[in-house]
């Protein structure tokens, strides 16, 4: 049995008996790993709500031949998720990058730059409520970190690169964009011009909304554009079926966030 020591971003917990609590931790050094937690839900001096969902905490854990559940002995906090409890959406966001992170990656697969990614993602979140784009533009890090990033540079099947102004055709079962004479044959749906350059541009530099929400009295009746709709409608609908289609997973935490936003 070895002692090891590392920072870890807690995806989840439950309850485990009339006392132990189960975590699934994204670890630094190690990946994702089980853990089990003794006497975490009975001893409150122990731990001292530590072993909360998005706290990053330092950890020391055994565990025996790199096999299986690993036993916390100890942890103390980094970072707390404290702040993002004062909204619904914050807590969604969070939980959804947090799945994301957790069905997408093998256990002790160790992905130094999707820790940092994901730490990032709920340190900002902690003071600040994502927009869309926002939750888009970290969607399309962690897609590139994992290596499933669509493919919006050139045709998905002949390979000719596409203009941006011809964007306008996605294959979700070819991962990608298809040029007009490759549109005719192969499966795909059409999207409003625009709509998949906007969305390129999402994913590398943002620094805020592509749209603006302008409030039309000053203080109230706040409205969204009709292109903003159309926009997020369109590009909801390229992102879902792709990742339906290559990742076969469904998150639940969508579900929910979805709603909010």
């Amino acid at each position: 049995m070895g002692l090891h020591k590392d920072e870890a971003i807690i995806l989840s917990k439950r309850a485990y008996g009339e006392s132990d609590k189960i975590m699934r931790l994204f670890t630094l050094s190690s990946g994702k790993i089980s853990a089990i937690a003794k006497g975490a839900g009975k001893s409150q001096k122990r731990f001292m709500n530590t072993l909360e969902p998005f706290n990053h905490i330092r950890v020391e854990y055994f565990e025996k031949q790199a096999r299986g559940m690993v036993r916390i002995d100890n942890a103390d906090i980094i970072e707390t998720g404290s702040g993002m409890e004062t909204s619904l959406k914050k807590v969604s966001t969070a939980a959804f990058f947090v799945e994301f992170a957790d069905r997408l990656t093998k256990e002790r697969e160790t992905n130094t730059a999707l820790f940092y990614g994901l730490k990032d993602i709920l340190a900002r979140l902690k003071h600040n409520e994502f927009a869309y784009t926002d939750i888009l533009h970290h969607e399309f890090k962690i897609l590139e970190i994992l290596g499933y990033m669509p493919n919006f540079n050139g045709c998905v099947y002949c390979g000719k690169v596409i203009p941006d102004e011809y964007k306008v055709h996605f294959s979700s079962e070819r991962g990608g964009v298809l040029c007009p004479s490759c549109s005719r044959a192969i499966p795909h749906r059409t999207y409003s011009g625009g709509t998949i350059p906007r969305l390129v541009s999402i994913g590398g530099n943002h620094d805020g909304p592509v749209f603006e929400v302008h409030d039309s009295k000053g203080l109230s009746d706040v409205y969204i554009p009709e292109e903003t709709k159309r926009f997020e409608k369109e590009v909801r609908e390229i992102m879902e079926s792709f990742i339906s289609f290559h990742l076969d997973v469904e998150f639940k935490s969508y579900k929910i966030l979805k709603s909010l936003i």
